[in-house]
């Protein structure tokens, strides 16, 4: 594997041997921290949106891994001073990098980035296409669960329109031939994924599901929409009583979780929430992803 740019590039048995790595780095940090496999490597951080979990569980990879961390800031770089993310890239590539980690607000800049440098290039987050990562991590949380992915029934629930968490993990919940539906008001419904059962009804959705996915509703792609937040909340905000009612076995959720509006206040703290083992497995997988891309372990 020499980038990693999106699910639909990997293979089944890629996925697979990234999330038996992690979980293999994960159960030998001690040693890993001692061996560091990355000691001499520069990797180039370029996150052109914010970010608090994948950022830091990138760099907390980096760190274990021994590698040395470049962090180019936006707001003190000559993007500031209108300086195009092509003209960017050239720069990067003048120096001696040995992979590029990129988040970025627009959908093309990650395969811009792969056709520009000569070393690799990681997403950390792409616009409403893409989020790799965080759907290896929600893999690997659902296998230590011992989850069937075969016989896993899934419902995503919420802002499925500008979700790139969504799309990554629809790909990657496919890929292990999963049960999915999805469940958003209309003005959330997504204009792609058309084979995958659609519900504009809560209780419909949930009917049969034994894992919940929620996403937030991320008014910063919005673009002129106009959403009762109100509305939305009463209408599909995940309770404890709805995780009952339904026999749902686990509620998700890629974070920043915005309680009382996308689940109820107190649900990511109990025990049917997966969302703290989401961040934490998060600093795994990023691990298995650097060491595979640029220590040369076999997946």
């Amino acid at each position: 594997m020499d980038n990693l740019l999106n699910i639909d590039r990997l293979k089944k048995y890629q996925a697979e041997s990234l999330v038996s790595l992690a979980t293999s780095i994960k159960s030998n940090f001690p040693l890993i921290k001692k061996e560091k496999p990355l000691v001499n490597k520069n990797i180039i951080f370029l996150f052109l949106e914010p970010s608090t979990r994948t950022k830091t569980s990138f760099k907390f990879s980096s760190f274990i891994l021994g590698a040395n961390i470049i962090d180019i800031s936006p707001a003190s770089s000559s993007i500031t001073k209108g300086e195009t993310f092509e003209d960017t890239l050239k720069t990067l590539s003048a120096y001696p990098a040995d992979a590029l980690i990129l988040r970025s607000y627009e959908n093309s800049h990650i395969e811009m980035a792969e056709k520009m440098l000569d070393f690799p290039v990681i997403n950390a987050g792409l616009g409403t296409l893409s989020h790799p990562t965080q759907a290896l991590t929600d893999l690997m949380t659902l296998k230590e669960k011992g989850i069937d992915m075969k016989n896993a029934k899934i419902s995503i629930v919420g802002d499925i329109a500008h979700s790139r968490v969504a799309r990554s993990s629809i790909e990657i919940f496919t890929l292990f031939e999963a049960k999915i539906n999805l469940c958003a008001p209309n003005y959330f419904k997504p204009k792609n994924f058309s084979d995958i059962p659609y519900y504009e009804d809560l209780d419909d959705a949930l009917k049969g599901a034994d894992i919940l996915m929620t996403l937030r509703i991320q008014k910063e792609r919005f673009n002129g929409l106009s959403v009762d937040i109100e509305d939305y909340s009463r209408k599909y905000m995940i309770t404890k009583d709805i995780m009952d009612k339904y026999k749902i076995n686990y509620v998700m959720h890629p974070g920043p979780v915005n309680e009382g509006i996308e689940i109820s206040k107190g649900l990511q703290d109990s025990k049917r929430s997966l969302i703290h083992e989401q961040v934490k497995n998060g600093t795994w997988i990023r691990c298995a992803v650097l060491a595979e891309i640029l220590a040369g372990k076999k997946i």
